[in-house]
């Protein structure tokens, strides 16, 4: 059930947009330059180079908070009321944590790594591993013992204080406990018997994103997102340049920068090609760009295809008036960089497959059920399961976009809320 979410052009949220955004411009022409892959052409649409333009207002952002410098910080009205993710991936708070709390601080042996960053980034969520953390000493993973984080865990859960973040839903796999977070430290147990020897015979980062994937419950986006808080340690040491997972969202983001239908196999090619040219399309549009760090690092594949996933929301909510506007915290704590990435193996190309993919159809995104609802900056927003998709790989979607291309999901699940 459901429809397409490719919608018709007169329907494409960037026809909507106000004028008043300086980095997306509906009457903007298409920019001078196609992209060819597999023997395919694609011809950007003016949010092309809305991805450079957000991509640098939002890096200049953070760059003026890191300097202590007071709001507002940028004159671009939905990056005022709306919050976005960061340019890099890495300055995101989560990662932020990662790096300093759970990487940093605790035993380097790499099998105790591994466990410090699977633990965190199976509920990912800081106060649950501030909570473990404090009450479980050593935090370790030799010696763990079940009884010890199930009482934590529980004692959480049941004071009703979550232990997952809010950020996504994560299913948990059917291990035979009743509730999620027993099922959840039950597939730590599992993936730790094999996960810190997987990381270190891998000839390729892909070779452990499969394996992973073999598991229920661990799709492609939980999998990638571990293999990315992995690779912030020393337990994984793979150049940024050699894998990318393209997401449900950042698919969306995608399609809304080239005309027309976008096949599968095409896609992590056209993030490739936008990695390595960003520097001409910054130029092209007079954009200042310093990059990350005192290396000014450039935006690596996974930080394209996060992006791509913030655009496709900066277009969406160009069409949304603000009911509540946003207010984040002032400066920010100091960047923590990872250590590893100065590591030799991290300059060497490793690509496991040069295809990368051989499946040539188009990507759909048909709504199969609306599985829960939620407010958020005085928005409703809907929990939707895609038809085709595993169940990590649902996402929060908002009232106004699902009301125009899934009606009938609105309503069944209203029906099947009363019951």
């Amino acid at each position: 059930m459901g429809s397409s979410r490719k919608r018709p052009a007169e329907k494409d949220a960037s026809d909507k947009c106000p004028k008043r955004s300086k980095l997306h411009k509906s009457d903007a022409l298409s920019p001078p330059l196609t992209v060819t892959v597999r023997g395919q052409t694609f011809e950007p649409t003016p949010v092309f180079d809305t991805f450079w333009r957000f991509a640098a207002e939002r890096h200049a952002i953070t760059e003026k908070r890191l300097k202590g410098l007071p709001a507002p910080w940028t004159d671009d009205p939905i990056l005022q009321i709306y919050p976005f993710c960061n340019t890099y991936r890495v300055l995101d708070r989560v990662s932020q944590y990662i790096i300093a709390e759970v990487i940093e601080k605790g035993s380097q042996d790499p099998t105790e790594l591994v466990f410090r960053i699977l633990l965190f980034s199976t509920f990912t969520s800081i106060n649950t591993y501030e909570t473990l953390r404090g009450a479980i000493k050593p935090l370790t993973w030799s010696t763990y013992e079940r009884a010890n984080y199930e009482r934590v865990l529980r004692r959480l859960y049941d004071d009703k204080v979550a232990i997952y973040t809010g950020a996504y839903q994560k299913p948990a796999p059917n291990l035979g406990f009743v509730e999620n977070f027993m099922n959840h430290l039950a597939l730590v147990e599992v993936l730790m018997q094999e996960l810190p020897t997987q990381c270190e015979k891998a000839e390729y980062v892909a070779d452990v994103f499969d394996w992973l994937c073999t598991f229920k419950s661990m799709g492609d986006f939980t999998g990638y997102q571990l293999v990315l808080n992995l690779s912030y340690s020393s337990v994984l040491n793979f150049s940024d340049y050699d894998f990318v997972v393209v997401g449900v969202g950042s698919r969306r983001g995608l399609q809304r920068c080239f005309k027309g239908q976008i096949p599968h196999a095409c896609e992590v090619d056209i993030i490739r090609w936008m990695q390595l040219t960003q520097a001409e399309h910054f130029s092209r549009l007079n954009l200042k760009f310093n990059g990350l760090g005192p290396r000014a690092r450039p935006i690596m594949l996974c930080d394209v295809e996060h992006i791509l996933c913030e655009v496709d929301k900066y277009v969406r909510k160009l069409a949304t008036p603000s009911r509540r506007p946003f207010h984040p915290s002032g400066t920010l704590a100091k960047m923590r960089l990872p250590k590893a990435w100065t590591l030799p193996a991290r300059q060497s190309l490793r690509i496991k497959c040069q295809e990368e993919a051989e499946v040539e159809y188009i990507e759909k995104f048909v709504v199969d059920s609306i599985r829960s609802h939620r407010g958020v900056d005085g928005e409703r927003e809907f929990l939707v399961h895609w038809e085709g998709y595993s169940t990590d790989e649902d996402s929060w979607e908002p009232e106004d976009m699902l009301a125009d291309d899934a009606p009938h999901a609105i309503r069944e699940y209203w029906e099947h809320s009363l019951v």
